[in-house]
């Protein structure tokens, strides 16, 4: 398996971290400015490209790791190069560039895995597992919080819709992703959203085909230090309460770097021929869901998910 990343930076870095950690080479990295590229490839003794076609060229797998605008057209760049393709989220910023990326895959036939890396952390793989094997009973509420130090002083162009998609898009996907994952699809979301120049911040509320509720909470802010997460989840016949200072309801949880974990899974699934945890229907709905919190927050009122 060689790999090529697309993207030098911080995902890009996280995942030729972690494919190092696999003990897989990363041929290439690529980047615009080709001194980023080189900056992180070469501890790793990979090459710098600053070419999306030369490095398609030289690997089998393409790990995309840019800014989401750019994700339709470097998938189907990949595609056409016959390349296997795991993306970084959000899938795109538009239920039909998703669209236009699963069409290119199957048309090429290669496969597409979206890395949604909240799955793949042992906490939050648990609460899931607790809900899969019935122990909460049936799926009731759900309460999600996710705040983090803001990327907008250093990195202003993610408070560009245009380019991020914005706090609900970029951050909050992985707390919409994990909702449906445990409560199944959405049919309608409220949300709110606060943001200036420094900070973004929004409230989701998303009402599930199945009659759960789950309220979605977090932003980049200022005021914040470090990653501060919680899960709360209610169902018939008990809950579960995970957050700082309330003692973990799980033991023995496994020490794992969930962004190696999933690429494990995305490696080891091609080598069986299975699924991947992350459907494209997943995806896809995924993303109409945040879209749809995004028309929400502008209209002021809930909008029916599509």
């Amino acid at each position: 398996m060689r790999v090529g990343i697309f993207g030098a930076g911080a995902m890009g870095k996280k995942h030729i971290e972690s494919w190092h950690a696999l003990g897989i080479p990363v041929a290439g990295v690529y980047a615009r400015d080709i001194e980023k590229a080189r900056a992180i490839a070469a501890p790793y003794d990979s090459a710098a490209y600053d070419s999306v076609s030369a490095l398609l060229s030289d690997v089998d797998v393409a790990d995309i790791c840019l800014p989401t605008f750019l994700h339709q057209e470097v998938v189907e760049q990949a595609a056409q190069a016959g390349c296997q393709i795991v993306c970084e989220k959000p899938l795109a910023l538009q239920p039909q560039e998703g669209e236009a990326i699963f069409r290119a895959c199957d048309a090429a036939n290669v496969r597409f895995f979206l890395a949604m890396v909240v799955r793949f952390f042992p906490a939050y793989r648990a609460v899931w597992e607790t809900v899969r094997n019935g122990a909460l009973g049936t799926v009731e509420e759900i309460a999600l919080q996710r705040i983090v130090n803001t990327p907008l002083v250093d990195k202003p162009w993610f408070g560009d819709d245009s380019l991020s998609g914005g706090v609900i898009l970029d951050l909050l996907i992985h707390d919409i992703d994990y909702a449906l994952w445990l409560a199944g699809p959405a049919v309608k979301v409220h949300a709110t959203l606060e943001r200036d120049a420094r900070n973004q911040s929004a409230r989701l509320t998303l009402e599930h085909a199945g009659g759960a509720t789950s309220r979605i909470e977090g932003g980049w802010l200022e005021s914040a230090s470090g990653l501060h997460t919680e899960i709360h989840v209610a169902g018939s016949s008990g809950r579960i309460d995970i957050a700082p200072g309330l003692p973990l309801p799980f033991s023995n949880l496994p020490v794992t770097d969930p962004y190696v974990e999933q690429l494990r899974h995305f490696q080891t699934s091609l080598e069986r021929d299975v699924p991947f945890e992350v459907t494209l229907q997943e995806a896809l709905h995924a993303l109409r869901v945040a879209v749809a919190a995004q028309d929400s927050s502008r209209q002021g009122q809930p909008v029916a998910v599509s």
